[in-house]
C-alpha cells in the first residue's frame, strides 16, 4: 500500500479537480438507469423502450468518433465542456418528449452530445498522469464515479416515485456543473496538429495493434452484459413485484462495494497477471446473472449485484490502465474514442437483443450474459505476443 500512497501524492492538482467534478456529474446520472421504467410507465412496451435506449447508444457510437477527434484536435477541456453543457440542454428537452418518435430522436441526440466528452476525459488522465501512477489514478477516478453511483441511484429511486421530471432536471444540473468546471479549471492537454489529427492515421495504428483489438472485441461482449443492469435487470425487478426504491438501493450497492472494497481487493490480487485478472472479472460479471434463473427474490437480485461487482472490481481499473498503455501518445483521444465504439456497439446490441429475448423468456437473457462473460474472458486469455507479455508483467508489478 505504500506504493499506492506514493502514487496518490504524485497525482497533479488538475487531476483532483477532474475527480471532484466527475463525482458530481456521476451522482446526477439519474435518467439512463431508469429509462426503461420511464418508457413503460408512459404506456410504451418493453420493445418500444428498447428503441429509445438503443437510440441513445447509437448517438454515443457516433460521439466516440467525433469526441475522440475533437479531444486530439481542439483539446480535452473544450471537448468536455461542450459535451456536458450541450448534454444538459438535451436532457431538459428529453424530459418534455411524449411520442415514441420524439423520444427516440431526442434520445439519440442526447447520447451523441453527452457522451462526446468521454474520450477527452480518459485522454486527459493519460496526459496528466505518468504510466507508473495510472493504476492508482484510475482507481481514484473509479472511486469518485462509484461514490456518485452509490448515492445517485438511491436518490433517483425515491425521486422517481414522485416525478420523473426531477430525474431529468437533476441530471441536467450536474452535467452543466461539470461543463463549467472543465471549461474554467481543467487544462487543454496534448493537442495534435491538423495534418495528423485525422482518423486515418489512428486506424492504421489500431489495425496493427492486435492486443488492443482483442480488448476491443472483449469490450463489445462485456458492454452487452453491462447494459442489462439498466434494462432487463430493472424491468425484471419491477415485474417481480418488488418496490422500486429497493431497486435503486440494490443498484447503489454496486458503488458502495467499489468504494469500500476495490482498493483492498486490488492489493490482495496484485500478483495476478493483468490479463488474467481482467478475464476473471469478465467471467464473474457474466456468470453472476445465472443467479436469477428461477428466482424473483430480493436476495437473488442482491446476490447478483454482489457477484457482478466483485468481477467489475477485478477487471475495470486494470482494463483502463492496460488500454492506456496500448495507446500512442499522439492518438490518445482517438484510441479512447475507438474503444468507446466497442461499448456503443455492445450497448446497442445489448438493448435490442436483451429486451426482445426478455420478452420471449427472461432465462435467455441470464444464460446469454453468462456465455458472453466466458467469451470475453477467452479473448483476453488468448496467446499473447512477447510485447504484450512484458506489458502484463510490468503492469502487474505496478498494481498497488
Amino acid at each position: 500500500m505504500s506504493s499506492f500512497r506514493h502514487s496518490l501524492h504524485s497525482l497533479p492538482r488538475p487531476f483532483w479537480v477532474l475527480v471532484g467534478a466527475t463525482f458530481v456529474n456521476r451522482f446526477g446520472v439519474f435518467v439512463i438507469p431508469f429509462l426503461t421504467i420511464f418508457m413503460t410507465r408512459k404506456g410504451f412496451s418493453a420493445a418500444d423502450a428498447s428503441w429509445a435506449i438503443a437510440a441513445y447508444s447509437v448517438g454515443a457510437f457516433f460521439a466516440a468518433g467525433v469526441g475522440g477527434w475533437l479531444a486530439d484536435r481542439m483539446g480535452r477541456n473544450v471537448t468536455m465542456a461542450l459535451s456536458s453543457l450541450g448534454g444538459a440542454a438535451c436532457m431538459m428537452v428529453f424530459s418534455q418528449a411524449e411520442s415514441l418518435e420524439a423520444l427516440v430522436i431526442i434520445s439519440a441526440l442526447t447520447g451523441f452530445v453527452s457522451e462526446a466528452g468521454n474520450p477527452a476525459a480518459n485522454a486527459l488522465v493519460q496526459d496528466l498522469v505518468p504510466a507508473e501512477h495510472r493504476v492508482a489514478a484510475y482507481a481514484v477516478l473509479r472511486f469518485a464515479v462509484n461514490l456518485g453511483w452509490a448515492i445517485g441511484p438511491a436518490c433517483a429511486g425515491f425521486l422517481m416515485e414522485k416525478s420523473f421530471f426531477w430525474l431529468f432536471a437533476g441530471d441536467a444540473a450536474t452535467s452543466a456543473f461539470f461543463g463549467v468546471v472543465a471549461w474554467r479549471f481543467l487544462p487543454r492537454g496534448r493537442v495534435v496538429e491538423k495534418a495528423r489529427s485525422g482518423w486515418s492515421h489512428a486506424l492504421v495504428s489500431i489495425r496493427k495493434n492486435r492486443e488492443f483489438l482483442a480488448l476491443f472485441a472483449a469490450s463489445v461482449a462485456m458492454s452487452m452484459v453491462f447494459r442489462q443492469t439498466s434494462t432487463t435487470y430493472t424491468l425484471h425487478f419491477e415485474r417481480s413485484g418488488l418496490a422500486m426504491h429497493w431497486c435503486g438501493l440494490v443498484l447503489a450497492l454496486n458503488g458502495v462495494m467499489i468504494c469500500l472494497l476495490e482498493m483492498p481487493l486490488t492489493a490482495f490480487t496484485r500478483r495476478l497477471p493483468v490479463r488474467s485478472a481482467i478475464a476473471l472479472g469478465y467471467a464473474g460479471m457474466g456468470l453472476s446473472h445465472l443467479v436469477l434463473l428461477g428466482s424473483h427474490s430480493l436476495a437473488a437480485f442482491t446476490l447478483l449485484m454482489v457477484l457482478f461487482t466483485v468481477g467489475e472490481m477485478l477487471a475495470f481499473s486494470r482494463q483502463q490502465a492496460y488500454a492506456a498503455g496500448l495507446s500512442p501518445e499522439e492518438m490518445r483521444g482517438r484510441y479512447s474514442g475507438f474503444l468507446s465504439f466497442a461499448w456503443s456497439i455492445g450497448n446497442i446490441t445489448g438493448v435490442m437483443v436483451g429486451l426482445r429475448a426478455y420478452a420471449l423468456n427472461p432465462s435467455l437473457v441470464w444464460w446469454g450474459c453468462g456465455v458472453l462473460g466466458v467469451v470475453a474472458a477467452g479473448l483476453l486469455l488468448r496467446k499473447k505476443s512477447e510485447a504484450s507479455q512484458r506489458h502484463d508483467d510490468t503492469a502487474a508489478r505496478k498494481t498497488i
